[in-house]
């Protein structure tokens, strides 16, 4: 990679700003369906307004300019600005040099390759522009497509709390996963 490669657009998608007139439509639309929440872990999962969520995205932004620990972006594919998708990297360590990363396709949008290319984008932010060491993902042992993603970029399974979440009757782990920035340079600069 070189200085002009850009941080923002991938071979499918793009990251960009939130766009407070459309996004929040979009994502209270996702919000109906509880797929998604839970894949995050987020509970409870619940149904959206759009007006809820632009009070949300405000506060993102907020945080954001206040922070600088935090890093949003919606993701959308090159050639269209319908939503797809959305990630973060927060709870930056400077000192450190360490972050959480957190990625989310739209339900509806999964399974066209927008994950993988968005996953590249992100890593390439957090390695390349925000100088971080490690970047950390944190998922239920039942989201298979996350860590399967995570797993497709040398991330490597570091903590598992047992029995941590229960959801539908059943008990379930929660791991974390790790990359350093040599074990991603070394497999997808």
């Amino acid at each position: 990679m070189d200085i002009t490669t850009s941080l923002y657009t991938g071979k499918l998608v793009r990251l960009t700003r939130i766009e407070f007139e459309k996004d929040p439509e979009t994502l209270a639309e996702w919000s109906k369906e509880a797929s998604l929440a839970r894949m995050l872990n987020e509970t409870p999962a619940r149904p959206l307004a759009s007006e809820q969520i632009k009070k949300r995205l405000e506060k993102v932004e907020k945080e954001m300019d206040e922070s600088r620990s935090l890093f949003y972006f919606h993701i959308r594919p090159l050639n269209e600005e319908k939503l797809v998708g959305w990630g973060k990297i927060f709870w930056i360590l400077w000192p450190s040099q360490i972050g959480c990363l957190e990625l989310a396709i739209g339900p509806s949008e999964q399974g066209k390759g927008y994950g993988s290319d968005a996953m590249a984008l992100f890593l390439r932010l957090a390695f390349n522009e925000l100088n971080l060491h490690r970047l950390t993902v944190m998922l239920p042992e039942y989201n298979i497509r996350g860590i399967e993603l995570a797993k497709k970029f040398a991330f490597s399974e570091e903590v598992r709390r047992r029995e941590v979440i229960f959801r539908d009757g059943r008990r379930w782990d929660s791991l974390q996963l790790g990359l350093l920035r040599s074990e991603w340079s070394v497999n997808h600069e």
